[in-house]
């Protein structure tokens, strides 16, 4: 059975992590956002409505590729097929973008 969630993509740390983060869903009213892994399906949608990424999670080593964003933030992991720079801006946009995830379970 799948278990699907509706929310904004967040990029989340918290305090002694010095600057790494983890991907993760905000579900509006749940008491902690969900963090996303490998096998889980998301899909991105962009301010329009329409589709802007959909896939099956596969994280992947992002080795020595680099974000420009104006942040002190950092992951270890990004989305097989999209570079690190992408799929970080998707993360910390403002305002955040909507998405939909599918858990199996």
């Amino acid at each position: 059975m799948m278990k699907t969630f509706e929310g904004e993509l967040e990029v989340y740390w918290e305090q002694g992590w010095e600057g790494r983060i983890e991907y993760s869903l905000y579900v509006k009213g749940a008491s902690k956002p969900i963090f996303l892994e490998s096998g889980q399906h998301l899909t991105i949608y962009n301010p329009g409505g329409g589709i802007l990424w959909e896939g099956r999670l596969e994280f992947v080593s992002r080795k020595n590729e680099q974000h420009n964003l104006p942040y002190g933030i950092w992951s270890d992991t990004k989305q097989k097929g999209v570079s690190y720079l992408q799929w970080m801006e998707w993360f910390a946009h403002k305002p955040p973008y909507l998405a939909t995830l599918e858990i199996e379970g």
